[in-house]
């Protein structure tokens, strides 16, 4: 290792080695000095190098293959690391580079492949996306209550010689004082106070109502009170968050706040009365926000504390929980501002609710060998089963221009029927104006005629 222990002599005696800048004299004979110009060699093999010592240009003699060569090599740390930092930087964009170009022509010809691709046994989604920033309008739960509170109302009912009272809520729509509620709420109440979550309190005027809707409006004394706003209740999706507020059970309770989902739209609710008898039927909002009696007149409200409902009733069987409904906002505002203009709200209650459609008859069962009497005032003996027409209750109906008492009725809308019941379970199915089959057994002779459903 004789050529080692030369470089490290060399590299110790640093005052030998000539600065940069100064003059190299290869021949001491020549009286004008050479520059020493770096030429690479790419013979030389590789050489130790002491990196504790600072780094200098050193002067390495050159491999000695024969003659003494003028050439010698000059080699510098400092800016060998900097050319090898370069190479490794270079190398990494360059890769990194080709890893990206790679990545995106894959996403690309799949997306492309997606696009292309149609198979007709996969149901198409449509699916909702809303932003949520600070854009965006949405608003938090406590952000909901304290912008619709102060618009909530708890409505207290007293009744003519009765002890205690009813409970509701109510909802500020103008400024001047009129409120909305539910007609159940008001329905038979002698004396109505209104109570606002500032605990102020109001005698209230029953200015109308429309019983079909189920929908009231009041009004109190006052000026510059706080108003709910009111929005679109067609844009509603399922699954969208909503709020309730209202108050239930009783006084003690007021301002209690749920929240929820809108668990259907559209929602076809048929109404019956205490004899088990369809009287309407109502196109509602469900949800699963959890609502009690008193929280009826009061606001369903969506994430950007409008409201899109009039809370109405709630399914009351002990074995169901979470499904209660709302009358939709859109239908409830045009009738409370029809029943404003003109006490009534006539024209628009068919957005909302419609009365049963009716067939126009009363009959019962009947079975063959069972004894009749014909409209002649004869007796007859039934010869098939169904449902015999005992009287055509509604004057000015097809059924009472087409059927006569004593017909007995097989079908209905091309289903066989046996009673009055199966009868009402297909008349309930459907709307007024709608038109029907009717078959039916008279002398002998089975006849079908089409018959419009009238109206209660």
């Amino acid at each position: 290792m004789e050529q080692n222990t030369n470089i490290s002599d060399s590299l110790n005696n640093a005052n030998d080695v000539p600065e940069k800048g100064d003059e190299i004299n290869n021949d001491p004979k020549t009286t004008t000095p050479e520059i020493a110009r770096p030429t690479p060699h790419h013979e030389t093999p590789p050489r130790e190098i002491d990196v504790e010592t600072p780094a200098r240009e050193v002067e390495l003699p050159p491999k000695s293959d024969g003659p003494t060569s003028t050439l010698e090599y000059r080699w510098n740390y400092g800016e060998q690391l900097k050319h090898n930092k370069k190479s490794r930087s270079n190398a990494g964009v360059l890769t990194f580079a080709i890893i990206m170009t790679i990545a995106f022509c894959i996403c690309f010809v799949t997306l492309i492949g997606v696009m292309l691709y149609e198979d007709a046994s996969l149901p198409s989604r449509t699916i909702f996306v809303r932003e949520y920033d600070s854009e965006s309008g949405v608003l938090t739960l406590p952000e909901i209550y304290d912008k619709v509170a102060p618009a909530t109302v708890a409505i207290a009912v007293y009744y003519e010689n009765e002890v205690g009272m009813g409970i509701g809520t109510g909802i500020i729509m103008t400024e001047d004082g009129y409120i909305a509620t539910n007609y159940h709420v008001v329905e038979k109440g002698k004396e109505i106070k209104v109570i606002r979550n500032s605990g102020e309190e109001y005698t209230a005027k029953l200015i109308g109502y429309d019983s079909l809707s189920d929908l009231a409006l009041l009004k109190i004394s006052a000026r510059n009170l706080p108003v709910a706003a009111f929005g679109n209740s067609d844009a509603l999706i399922v699954g969208e968050k909503v709020v309730a507020i209202g108050t239930p059970s009783n006084l003690d309770y007021m301002g209690t706040t749920t929240d929820g989902i809108i668990s259907a739209i559209n929602r076809d609710v048929k109404i019956y009365d205490e004899t088990a008898v369809m009287i309407k039927k109502m196109t509602l909002i469900q949800t699963n926000a959890a609502l009690n009696p008193g929280n009826s007149g009061g606001p369903l409200i969506n994430e950007y504390g409008e409201v899109i409902g009039i809370v109405t009733m709630r399914l009351a069987d002990s074995d169901f929980y979470g499904i209660s409904f709302a009358i939709p906002s859109n239908g409830a505002k045009a009738i409370l501002e029809e029943i404003k203009e003109t006490g009534s709200a006539s024209g628009n209650s068919s957005q909302v609710a419609s009365k049963r459609a009716l067939l126009g008859i009363y009959g019962g069962g009947i079975r063959v060998g069972d004894s009749y009497v014909k409209a002649d005032g004869t007796t007859g003996i039934a010869e098939v089963d169904g449902v015999i027409v005992i009287e055509l209750n509604i004057p000015e109906s097809d059924a009472a221009k087409l059927l006569m008492v004593g017909d007995i009725v097989t079908k209905l809308d091309g289903k066989t029927v046996d009673d009055i019941y199966d009868v009402m379970a297909i008349v309930n199915e459907k709307s007024a104006g709608d038109r029907v089959s009717v078959t039916y057994y008279r002398d002998g002779v089975y006849n079908t005629v089409d018959i419009t459903l009238a109206s209660e």
